[in-house]
């Protein structure tokens, strides 16, 4: 009798393993399924990141461009310009690598090179085209222009820094210059270097009041104004990097 009561026992003991076992694994099948249901959302999810970072730069590389076109438009309607920004947006950028800027941020100002002068277009053409030397009231026009083109590309927030180099590419190191008369470091390293850039191009080419300028009389300009109104290290590294250049220019 006390057999039977045993083998009851155990056979009760048994069942009742093997249902907390079948449970137990049921509710382990449950838990995978959850888990394949999260990944399956994971990846869907990580595509949909993948294709809407695609979507965003598709969109900055498109406001961008249009941007561009307006300043390329501008510089086309004078053969004095024409190729200017993009001169001094290639030679921004080796000056920038060259003084150990960071690949990224070297060509953002290679891009804000491209945009400098942007806000020209608000410039009236008789002050911007005038062959002689403007007035005040045309200067203070005139050099509202950093200001301006800030503002258009104030909207792209991915062009930040862009902006801010665009402002201040006609500050000057001794803050003589505009539009905020920032001096020395203060003025950002981006802008500097954009100066820099500008000035070589513009002593570089044709102008309605002169042409170009020889070489020599270029880096004599260049390292008078050195530490003056132009970065001194900055317009060394200029210098240097346009060393090889044809006769009538190098960028």
């Amino acid at each position: 009798m006390a057999g039977e009561v045993g083998l009851s026992q155990a056979l009760s003991y048994a069942r009742d393993l093997k249902s907390l076992y079948e449970s137990s694994r049921a509710r382990e099948r449950e838990l995978e399924q959850m888990q394949e249901r999260l990944r399956a959302a994971y990846q869907q999810s990580l595509m949909y990141a993948i294709d809407l970072r695609k979507t965003y730069r598709r969109l900055q590389q498109s406001s961008f461009q249009s941007l561009l076109g307006l300043a390329n438009a501008l510089e086309a309607k004078d053969v004095y310009t024409r190729g200017h920004s993009e001169r001094v947006a290639a030679l921004a950028r080796r000056i920038a690598l060259a003084a150990g800027v960071a690949p990224g941020a070297s060509g953002t100002i290679a891009q804000a090179g491209l945009l400098h002068d942007l806000g020209k277009i608000a410039i009236p053409e008789g002050v911007l085209r005038k062959p002689g030397p403007l007035s005040e009231e045309e200067w203070a026009v005139m050099r509202r222009h950093p200001i301006v083109g800030a503002q258009i590309v104030a909207p792209l927030e991915f062009f930040a820094d862009g902006a801010v180099i665009g402002r201040h590419h006609h500050e000057r190191h001794d803050g003589s210059g505009y539009p905020d008369g920032l001096r020395g470091e203060l003025i950002p390293l981006g802008a500097r270097i954009v100066a820099v850039a500008d000035v070589y191009d513009a002593l570089t080419s044709d102008r309605p009041y002169r042409p170009r300028l020889a070489r020599a009389e270029v880096v004599r300009r260049l390292e008078a104004e050195a530490g003056q109104t132009l970065d001194a290290r900055l317009t060394a590294l200029c210098v240097r990097l346009t060393g090889d250049a044809a006769p009538e220019r190098a960028v």
